[in-house]
This record gives structure tokens, sequence and C-alpha cells, in this order.
């Protein structure tokens, strides 16, 4: 990653998507705190290059947000969830209520009203995409 950082910068592509793959396969060893860092200046840095309503950049805020779950703080990935689905979310994203990283999550109303939005979104997107 840091060879990416210093050859092709810190906003190309090909290094935001090695910095998010780290924060999950961090997130994924219980290294909560590193790989929140790393997943914030992801985010940071695909709002920059990107702007906040950019597909990529709802991911990298969906990304957090599902570390924050696994890291046992719900109402920070409430926060991050929401804005995710403001910002365009991923059409992937939208098996929330299947996502083991979100299991901590589930049977909050909150939890449950950002799922249904999600599903709102995504049916209303449908016609649109066979234009």
């Amino acid at each position: 990653m840091e060879i990416q950082r210093r050859v092709l910068g810190p906003e190309h592509p090909d290094t935001l998507r090695t910095m998010e793959n780290l924060a999950n396969s961090l997130s994924e060893l219980g290294r909560y705190a590193e790989a929140e860092k790393l997943e914030r200046d992801t985010v940071d840095l695909r709002t920059r290059g990107s702007g906040p309503d950019h597909p990529w950049t709802a991911g990298a805020v969906y990304d957090l947000a599902c570390i924050l779950a696994r890291s046992g703080r719900g109402d920070e990935a409430i926060t991050f969830l929401r804005q995710s689905l403001e910002h365009r979310l991923l059409p992937s994203a939208l098996d929330m209520e299947s996502d083991s990283d979100l299991k901590s999550l589930h049977g909050d109303r909150r939890f449950d009203a950002i799922v249904t939005s999600a599903k709102e979104h995504a049916a209303a997107q449908e016609p649109q995409a066979q234009h």
C-alpha cells in the first residue's frame, strides 16, 4: 500500500482499493481501530476525489459502518449506514439484512428502517434502469 501511495498517489483507484481491502482484512482480524482509521482515510480520499454522491464513496461509507458495527459501535454504524443510503448506496449493499458484518444491528428499529428505505430506493431505481 505504501508503495502504491508513493508511485500512484494516495487518490489513485488502485491505492484506494488496496486501502479498502486492508481495512476489511484488519476488521476481520479484530483490529478495529486500525481498520477504522484506514477506512476513514479512504472515505475522505474518495469524497475529495469522486464527491460525496459517488457510488465508490457510498461504498466506503458502508464499509466504515460495517467496521463500526463489528466493533460494537452500533449508534455510529447506523449513522454511516444512513449516510451511505442518502448518497447512492451500492446495489450489492442492499443485502444489509443478511450482511454478517451488520449482525449486531439486527433487531434495532433504526436498522430495520434503513433496510426498508434501501429496498424502496432500489425498487424506485429499477424502472429507470430499464430505459
